[in-house]
C-alpha cells in the first residue's frame, strides 16, 4: 500500500517527519517505499522549520493561518486551529492535488496529537469528498 501522510500541527507533523526518516532507511537497507508524499501542516513557522526529513519547501511544509498568527500558532486553542484549517485547508488540498505522486497513492494518512490547537482543531475538519479525488473519469 502506498501512502500519502499528512502531519498537523506540532506533533502530527513530527511523527510525519519520522515516517519519511523510516522510509528513507527501507528504501536504502530493503529497496521498498510506501510513502509517495509528505506534508506539514502548522500555524508556527517554528515548529515547521525544526522539521528534518519533510522536504523544506512551501508546498510540504504549509503554514496555515499566518496573516492571524502571523506564524507564532495558536496556543492550544483548537477552535482557533479549527477555523484557522477551515480557512486555508485550500492550500493543503491544491499541494496534496498537484504532488508528483498523487495517482499512485492508495490512501492518506492524517496525523495530529490530540492535545495541541493545530493538529486537534484540524483533524476534525471535513472537506468536500470529491475535493481530494482524483478526476477520473467513470
Amino acid at each position: 500500500m502506498k501512502l500519502m501522510l499528512i502531519g498537523l500541527g506540532q506533533c502530527g507533523s513530527r511523527i510525519a517527519d519520522e515516517f519519511v526518516r523510516m522510509n528513507r532507511t527501507a528504501e536504502s537497507q530493503r529497496r521498498t517505499s510506501i510513502i509517495t508524499g509528505a506534508f506539514a501542516v502548522n500555524t508556527d513557522q517554528a515548529d515547521l522549520t525544526g522539521l528534518e526529513h519533510i522536504r523544506s519547501d512551501y508546498m510540504h511544509r504549509i503554514l496555515i493561518g499566518g496573516r492571524k498568527t502571523w506564524g507564532h500558532g495558536v496556543g492550544k486553542v483548537n477552535e482557533m486551529g479549527a477555523e484557522l484549517a477551515r480557512e486555508d485547508g485550500d492550500k493543503v488540498i491544491d499541494a496534496i492535488r498537484t504532488a508528483p505522486n498523487f495517482y499512485q497513492t492508495h490512501a492518506f494518512m492524517l496525523i495530529a496529537g490530540a492535545a495541541g490547537g493545530t493538529g486537534s482543531g484540524a483533524i476534525s475538519i471535513r472537506r468536500k469528498r470529491y475535493e481530494c479525488r482524483a478526476d477520473v473519469p467513470g
